[in-house]
């Protein structure tokens, strides 16, 4: 005999019910996830600090973070990489204003989300780069080659202070980087596109008499780490640095045998000291820096009248290394921030009147069961947004497309159901059992188109852009939420409804051939 719904007469029925399976307990945990997720209250002088740190320019909000650091308690207890991670610890929180979109201001708090918004959302910059070959050492282009590229333009872009930075390959020898909310394009050009090569060398004697420095075989690479520090007055700043044990052994040797002579030290082949226009010094004038006695402890200096960005901008490319070869800076494209707003706005305005059609369509279609996938599409919305920012996921314009079109196959799901429910209803079944077996007659369409849905996402995954990836990625993660939401969540809210409502034109208890007569009608 088939099973029947019973009525719900009382809360603990209700109750009964409700807990019976894991269904409506995932229910519930994925709404208060989503919502304790997606939306965070904060006072409101919080978030004014926030963005009065979000409004610094790159250079100042490390000083800012590096003094905070330095304040507290446990500082002087850390050893470096303790320092380090502290470090960068408190500049991505420094950093949180720059994603921050509110919702809700009352009473001094404000409601507020903060999704990653990408280039094309935040404003910022994107540069195309070029790797060139250098011969002999590297003559051509090998996807080794440019993973050491990527490596290094990574580092030396996450030394800028940029959040939410893409650095990807493009083609055989090209790279996209992306800067979101940086303020100083031209900052980022001179750091990225620079091969940082830092080379010792010493003063030698050629055929015909004429001093000229020769290199010695040791380079920055054998670096571990490069601080820039003020000297006396504050006004001029120096390099410190120090060696990775083999560097160490090298630099040791070196200053040995040079005692009373100079080394020069060269950046990109021209020398580190600066002339009095601040350029590179000519190196027919240079004359390097004499060692007065051996070094081996590994540690040493790089001193050349340097000011304070200069200082911190060489001791960041020392950290982050030289690039395997030279790279060309193919195209620079800008987005103002005013732009950015303007496309979350128009974003925003077409997400919601998407979302509001497809709900009234599903009402005026379907009625209850309409109104059941509404509130389904409105927990899937929430969780697919709370996984963004969980993840977290960087929304380009692209991404929200894709984000709206999942909407749209989520109520696809939906659709199917409630056909093949109305079908089981035709061929004489009880409204339980047509509901029953609609979900699971539907769940293997559903789960083939959303299957050829998710292995296109792979492709584009793979093999597309990082645009074209940004779509890919939210159409993926929103086909996976929207299964869920509509074989567990609707299937569960279904169980709900009183059983003095109509579900398809038939109320509970009642035979299903009035459904079936009316469509003879």
């Amino acid at each position: 005999m088939a099973k029947q719904w019973q009525p719900l007469t009382t809360l603990t029925d209700f109750v009964r019910n409700l807990f019976k399976d894991w269904k409506p307990i995932a229910v519930i945990g994925v709404l208060l996830w989503s919502v304790f997720t997606l939306f965070q209250i904060e006072p409101e002088q919080t978030l004014n600090r926030w963005q009065e740190l979000a409004a610094l320019s790159p250079q100042e909000l490390k000083v800012r973070v590096q003094q905070d650091a330095e304040h507290l308690k446990e500082w002087p207890k850390m050893n470096n990489y303790e320092r380090e991670d502290t470090v960068k610890r408190m500049l991505e929180e420094a950093q949180v204003a720059n994603n921050i979109q509110v919702l809700y201001r009352h009473k001094g708090y404000v409601l507020f989300t903060n999704l990653k918004l990408g280039l094309d959302l935040r404003g910022g910059s994107q540069l195309l780069l070029q790797a060139l070959p250098a011969p002999p050492l590297v003559p051509e282009i090998t996807p080794e080659v440019m993973r050491g590229v990527e490596t290094v333009i990574n580092n030396r872009v996450n030394s800028l202070g940029v959040s939410e930075t893409v650095v990807q390959r493009s083609g055989k020898d090209r790279l996209i980087v992306e800067l979101p909310g940086i303020k100083d394009p031209q900052q980022a050009k001179d750091r990225i596109g620079t091969t940082a090569l830092l080379e010792f060398k010493e003063l030698a004697i050629d055929k015909d008499g004429k001093p000229y420095w020769k290199g010695v075989g040791l380079t920055g690479a054998e670096f571990k780490h490069a601080q820039a520090v003020p000297m006396v007055g504050g006004s001029v700043w120096r390099v410190s640095f120090e060696f990775k044990p083999e560097g160490a052994k090298k630099f040791g040797e070196l200053t040995s045998r040079l005692v009373g002579q100079p080394i020069g030290i060269f950046l990109d082949g021209m020398p580190t000291d600066r002339d009095t226009d601040g350029s590179p010094m000519p190196v027919e004038r240079y004359r390097g820096v004499i060692v007065r006695e051996p070094i081996l402890a590994g540690t040493g200096e790089i001193t050349g009248n340097f000011s304070r960005d200069q200082a911190i901008d060489l001791s960041s490319k020392l950290n982050a290394g030289a690039l395997p070869v030279p790279v060309k800076i193919l195209e620079e494209r800008t987005v103002g921030a005013t732009l950015g707003q303007d496309s979350i706005q128009k974003s925003l305005v077409a997400g919601a009147v998407g979302i509001a059609t497809v709900m009234l369509f599903m009402v005026v279609v379907y009625g209850v069961p309409g109104l059941v996938a509404d509130l389904a599409l409105i927990l899937y919305t929430m969780a697919t947004l709370a996984i963004f920012k969980a993840v977290p996921v960087t929304l380009t314009l692209a991404g929200i497309a894709g984000f709206i079109l999942s909407i749209g196959m989520a109520v696809d799901a939906n659709i199917l159901i409630f056909e093949r429910t109305k079908e089981e209803l035709r061929g004489g079944r009880a409204l339980y059992m047509a509901i029953e077996t609609g979900f699971k007659k539907a769940f293997s369409s559903i789960f083939d188109s959303n299957a050829n849905s998710l292995i296109a996402c792979s492709v584009l995954l793979m093999c597309g852009t990082s645009i074209v990836k940004g779509f890919a990625l939210t159409l993926a993660i929103g086909v996976l939420v929207s299964m869920f939401t509509a074989i567990t969540a609707t299937r569960t809210l279904l169980h709900l409804v009183p059983r003095n409502l109509a579900l398809f034109g038939q109320r509970f208890g009642q035979k299903s051939a009035t459904l079936k007569s009316k469509e003879a009608v």
